[in-house]
């Protein structure tokens, strides 16, 4: 317990938010990509599968986005993914809310 309070009070408070923020937007896009593919399981709808897969894309883009902060993965490929993966997000959220059943 003495290692981990000389290791938070080495870490600036923000950084420790940002983290957690992180894993729990990570861990409620799993928890919402789960109940998205059990509902369509039990309903059968379309739709579902569409918001299915974009709470999967933001699981990942904040993964991602977390090991670009933390780790410094900037490059060129950094720069391409994170605005794709943004549009495909609201694309298929957008088919989600749009498409018929």
């Amino acid at each position: 317990m003495v290692i981990f309070g000389l290791l938070i009070q080495q870490i600036p408070f923000a950084e420790v938010l940002e983290m957690v923020l992180y894993v729990a937007g990570s861990i409620l896009s799993a928890v919402l990509v789960a109940l998205s593919i059990y509902s369509y399981y039990k309903s059968g709808l379309k739709k579902l599968i569409y918001a299915a897969i974009a709470f999967l894309l933001y699981g990942i883009f904040l993964v991602y986005e977390s090991l670009e902060h933390f780790y410094g993965l900037d490059n060129e490929f950094t720069d391409l993914v994170i605005p794709l993966s943004c549009l495909a997000i609201i694309a298929f959220f957008f088919l989600a809310v749009t498409k018929k059943s």
